[in-house]
C-alpha cells in the first residue's frame, strides 16, 4: 500500500518554503525535477515560487503543500520510483509550481518515497491551493492509478520546518 502525508504547515512562512525546497535538493535526493521552477537552485526556486505569490498579492499564510509518498514493498528500484514520482508530480502542475524528488532508505519514510513540494499559490489564477480530504482523497485515487497500490493519506499538520 502505498502512504501518503499531507503536510500542511501555515505557521512556517517563507522560512518553511527555504527548508522545504533545501530538504529535496539537498544530497539524498535521487531524481530530482520540478515544473515551473528551478530543480537545481535553492535561490532561483524560491525566487520563482515567492514572484508567483507577489504576482497575485499572495504573501502570508501557508507557502507550500509538502506531499511524501511512500511506496509498498512491491516497488523495488529507483528508476521505477522515479517515474512514478514524475507521475504523481504531474498531478498538480496544470495549476501549480512544483518540485519533486526521490529518497531512498530512510526507515521513517519506506525504503523508497517521494516529497513533493507545491506552491500553495496557483500560477494561473493565484487562487490558494485546497488539500481538503475531497481533494486528497482524489489525488490518492491517482496515485493508486499510476502505481497500482492502495493508497492511504493522512494529514500531518506538525512540520518542523
Amino acid at each position: 500500500m502505498a502512504n501518503i502525508d499531507v503536510i500542511r504547515n501555515t505557521y512556517g512562512g517563507m522560512r518553511y518554503l527555504e527548508n522545504a525546497i533545501q530538504y529535496v535538493q539537498d544530497e539524498r535526493a535521487n531524481y530530482l525535477d520540478s515544473f515551473g521552477v528551478s530543480a537545481y537552485s535553492l535561490t532561483m526556486a524560491m525566487n520563482q515560487m515567492v514572484a508567483t505569490r507577489r504576482y497575485f498579492g499572495k504573501v502570508s499564510g501557508n507557502p507550500l503543500v509538502h506531499v511524501v509518498i511512500s511506496y509498498d514493498a512491491s516497488v523495488t528500484n529507483l528508476e521505477q520510483a522515479a517515474q512514478y514520482a514524475a507521475q504523481c508530480a504531474g498531478y498538480f502542475t496544470s495549476r501549480y509550481q512544483v518540485i519533486w524528488c526521490t529518497h531512498e532508505h530512510d526507515t521513517t519514510n519506506g525504503s523508497l518515497h517521494t516529497h513533493i513540494i507545491i506552491n500553495a499559490v496557483s500560477y494561473v489564477d493565484g487562487k490558494m491551493i485546497i488539500t481538503g480530504y475531497d481533494e486528497m482523497n482524489a489525488f490518492c485515487n491517482y496515485v493508486a492509478q499510476v502505481t497500482g497500490q492502495k493508497c492511504h493519506f493522512s494529514f500531518d499538520n506538525k512540520a518542523t520546518y
